[in-house]
C-alpha cells in the first residue's frame, strides 16, 4: 500500500476463514481490509454502510467500543494481536465488532462492483449489525428491523466459545440475504419454489467469491487440492469451525459445494434446493479455472503462481456473471432456468466476442437440467418510449408502463394493483478479451415494474367455507441499451413459446405458476384450507396460517386478501438443510444437542 492509499484508507483486522482454519506456522489466515475514507466516512463504530452495535436482540448494550474514527485507535490485526494485556484474540470482543464490519464492508465492495451501482438497504440507512446479539448456535439477517445477528455458543465437543461473528462464511452468509432482500424486497413474498432457494445459494455464493479474493485461500486451496478444483478443499466447504465445535475433529464440513442434484431432482426445502445452484456455479468455476489454466499454459498443470492467477481469472468474471444477472431478475421473483438463460445473456451483451465462459456455463446448465430453451425473452421493441423517463412524474411513468401493459405481459382484468414502477442504470466496464483489448464501458437501463393479482380461493370459517382472496405480486424486467433500444423481457412467472400461441399467454404463465406452488406445497395448503378463519379481520396485520415446518406464513393485513410470507432464514437451518449428514440441532437446558 502507498502512502497516498495509507492517508485514504483505515486498516481493518479481518480472518479470512473461521478460527479453526490456521496456517502451517499455527497462525489465523487474516488480513487488513483498508476501508476507504477517501469514499466513506467512520463515525464511532459505523459507515454509511454498516453501524456495530454491540448489543442484545433488544438493542441493550453488552461490550465497550472505540471510537474507530480516531487515528490513535489502531484496528489492525497485529494491533490486536501483539498486545500481551489485551484479552486473547478470539475473546476479545472490539476484535469481533472490526473482524465482522471489515468482513461484511470487503464482501458488500465485491458485490456492488459487479452489479455497477451501490446497494441501498431497505429503511435507506446503515446496516446495523449485532456481533453478539443471543446465546446461540445460530446466525440471521432480520429485515424487519434490517439487520445482522450473530450468536455464540459453547461448543458440547470441545473447550471454549464459538463467536459465529468470526466465521466469513457466516458473515458473508447473512449479507447475502439482506444484500437480496434490499435489492429485491418482494423476493419475500413470492409463490415461486426457486425464489427462497436462490436466496440461500447467492449467501453461500457471496462467501465463495469473498474467500477467493485473498490470496492466503488460494494458496490453501492449492495445498489441499493439488490445483484440482473438484476435490474437496477450504473453499468447496462451509462454516468449518460451526461444524467442528457441533461435532467434533474429523466432521469439520457441514456441505460441500461439489455437491448438489439436477435440477429435476431438486428436494421442495428452499435449503436443500438451494445446493442445485450453488453445485452449478461451483461446477463452471472449476471448469474456468481449467480452461484458463489449458489456455495460458498448452494444458500443464503449472505451478502455484500459474494456479492463483487462474482462479483470480475465473472467479472475477464468474463473480460478474452470477451478480449481474441480478439486474435482470423481475422484482418479484425469478425460477433457476430463467437465471440461467439470463445470466448468459447478460454475458453475451458484455463480451460479444468472447462466447468460452457463457458456453462453458450453458453446457453445465444443460447437464444439470437447469436449460431451457422454450422460455421467451423476446423484447416487445417499446424502448424508446422510455427515453424521457427522468423527466416525467411518478404519474406519469405509471401511465407509461400501464399504456403498455398488453406487451410487458401486465393482466388487465378487474383488480389488478399496478406497483410504482422503478428505472435503475448500470455501466460496467468490460474485462480483457483474449487479445488484451477492452470492449469498453457497456451501459444498460433496466425498468422494474410489479403488479399484484388477487386468486379467489376458501377457507373454513365458523359457519361453514368462508371466501377468501390470495394476493399474489408478479412483475418483470425490461432491460435496454444505451440509446434505449429493448434488448430483453424477463417476466415472473415466464412465458414459453407454447404460451404465445395462445389468446393470453401472460394467464397461462399466471395459472402454471400457481398450479407449481400447489403441487410442491398440497399438504401445507390443505391444511390452510382446514385453518378456521378469526372473526371480522379488523385493521393491522394478523397471522392467518403458521405451520412449523411450512415455508411460508399466511398474513392478512386490515380485511384485504391473505398473502404468502416466507419464513426468515436461520443460518442453522440452512446448515441443517444442506448438511451430507441429517444432523439436528436443538437447545436443550441452555446446551446444544445433536441428533444424527
Amino acid at each position: 500500500m502507498t502512502m497516498s492509499e495509507q492517508k485514504a484508507a483505515k486498516p481493518m483486522a479481518m480472518l479470512l476463514q473461521d478460527p479453526s482454519v490456521r496456517d502451517a506456522a499455527g497462525e489465523f489466515l487474516h488480513e487488513d481490509w483498508p476501508f476507504p475514507l477517501d469514499r466513506d466516512y467512520l463515525l464511532g463504530t459505523g459507515s454509511s454502510k454498516f453501524v456495530v452495535r454491540d448489543a442484545d436482540e433488544r438493542d441493550n448494550t453488552l461490550f465497550t467500543s472505540v471510537d474507530w474514527s480516531d487515528p490513535g485507535n489502531g484496528l489492525t490485526y497485529a494491533d490486536f494481536n501483539g498486545d500481551p494485556l489485551q484479552r486473547p484474540l478470539l475473546e476479545n470482543a472490539q476484535f469481533h465488532q472490526v473482524n465482522v464490519f471489515a468482513v461484511a464492508g470487503h464482501t458488500l465492495r465485491s458485490f456492488e462492483e459487479a452489479l455497477g451501482r451501490e446497494v441501498t438497504w431497505r429503511d435507506g440507512g446503515p446496516l446495523v449489525i449485532r456481533p453478539h446479539a443471543f446465546e446461540d448456535a445460530n446466525a440471521y439477517y432480520d429485515g424487519a428491523a434490517p439487520s445482522l445477528n450473530f450468536g455464540y455458543f459453547r461448543s458440547p465437543i470441545r473447550s471454549g466459545t464459538v463467536w459465529t461473528c468470526l466465521s466469513h462464511d457466516i458473515v458473508s452468509h447473512e449479507l447475502g440475504h439482506a444484500v437480496l432482500d434490499s435489492f429485491r424486497p418482494l423476493f419475500l413474498y413470492s409463490q415461486e419454489l426457486d425464489v427462497p432457494a436462490l436466496h440461500e445459494s447467492y449467501g453461500d455464493l457471496l462467501a465463495l467469491y469473498s474467500a477467493l479474493e485473498h490470496p492466503p485461500i488460494v494458496e490453501r486451496l492449492f495445498q489441499e487440492s493439488g490445483g484440482d478444483m473438484r476435490r474437496p478443499s477450504i473453499i468447496s466447504s462451509l462454516a468449518e469451525e460451526f461444524g467442528i465445535g457441533l461435532r467434533g475433529s474429523g466432521a469439520a464440513y457441514l456441505r460441500s459445494a461439489l455437491d448438489g442434484p439436477a435440477y429435476q431432482d431438486a428436494d421442495k426445502e428452499a435449503h436443500a434446493r438451494s445446493t442445485v445452484w450453488t453445485a452449478a456455479i461451483y461446477d463452471i468455476l472449476a471448469a474456468l479455472v481449467e480452461a484458463v489454466l489449458r489456455s495460458d499454459h498448452e494444458g500443464q498443470p503449472g505451478g502455484f503462481e500459474d494456479f492463483k492467477e487462474a482462479v483470480v481469472t475465473a472467479v472475477r468474471r464468474l463473480r460478474r456473471m452470477t451478480l449481474r444477472a441480478l439486474s435482470y431478475a423481475p422484482p418479484t421473483g425469478i425460477t433457476m432456468p430463467m437465471l440461467a438463460r439470463v445470466m448468459v445473456e447478460a454475458d453475451q451483451r458484455l463480451f460479444p466476442n468472447d462466447p468460452e465462459s457463457r458456453d462453458i456455463a450453458q453446457s453445465i446448465f444443460w447437464k444439470r437440467g437447469l436449460w431451457d430453451d422454450t422460455l421467451d425473452l423476446t423484447p416487445p421493441g417499446i424502448g424508446l418510449g422510455f427515453q424521457e423517463w427522468n423527466s416525467l412524474t411518478a404519474g406519469e411513468r405509471a401511465g407509461l408502463v400501464a399504456q403498455h401493459a398488453r406487451e410487458l405481459r401486465i393482466p388487465t382484468g378487474p383488480g389488478v394493483r399496478l406497483l410504482a414502477p422503478q428505472m435503475s442504470t448500470a455501466v460496467r466496464e468490460a474485462d480483457a478479451a483474449k487479445d488484451g483489448v477492452e470492449s469498453g464501458a457497456v451501459t444498460e437501463h433496466y425498468l422494474h415494474y410489479a403488479y399484484e393479482v388477487v386468486l379467489d380461493s376458501w377457507m373454513d370459517g365458523e359457519d361453514g367455507p368462508v371466501p377468501v382472496g390470495i394476493a399474489l405480486f408478479n412483475g418483470g424486467t425490461l432491460v435496454l441499451d444505451d440509446q434505449w433500444n429493448d434488448q430483453l423481457l424477463v417476466t415472473d412467472p415466464p412465458v414459453t413459446t407454447e404460451d404465445l400461441g395462445s389468446d393470453d399467454p401472460t394467464q397461462r404463465g399466471l395459472l402454471r405458476s400457481m398450479e407449481r406452488f400447489q403441487e410442491m406445497h398440497r399438504s401445507a395448503l390443505q391444511s390452510l384450507r382446514r385453518t378456521r378463519l378469526d372473526g371480522a379481520a379488523g385493521s393491522g396485520e394478523r397471522v392467518v396460517f403458521d405451520q412449523p415446518g411450512c415455508p411460508f406464513v399466511v398474513k392478512a393485513v386490515g380485511g384485504g386478501a391473505v398473502r404468502f410470507v416466507r419464513r426468515r432464514c436461520d443460518f442453522a437451518e440452512h446448515l441443517r438443510a444442506v448438511s451430507s449428514a441429517n444432523v439436528e440441532l436443538r437447545l436443550d437446558g441452555g446446551q446444544v444437542r445433536l441428533r444424527v
